[in-house]
């Protein structure tokens, strides 16, 4: 199997881009927090600076179902997961 030359295009850059203060004097900052690139399947791969272990992946969802259950949420992980969203600090 021949592999296939990684362009520039491939790599992306993640940010994190925070809000501060109020109108008129709201600021914003970008801050570099990871990295992407496209796989082969057009999907993307992130690695998150906060997370160095874990990767995630982006993906178009491949059918309606799919796409409905990520919409309401209704997923075997959001199920059996006891952790409420909100507790989430960020």
């Amino acid at each position: 199997m021949r592999r296939r030359k990684r362009k520039m295009s491939d790599f992306k850059i993640v940010y994190l881009i925070v809000e501060r203060g109020i109108e008129p004097n709201r600021q914003t900052f970008w801050r570099s927090a990871g990295n992407a690139y496209v796989c082969r399947d057009g999907s993307l791969n992130l690695k998150l600076d906060i997370h160095p272990g874990l990767t995630f992946n982006i993906r178009d969802p491949k059918s309606n179902g799919e796409l409905r259950e990520s919409v309401d949420g209704d997923t075997p992980t959001a199920k059996s997961d006891p952790l409420d969203l909100d507790d989430i600090p960020f």
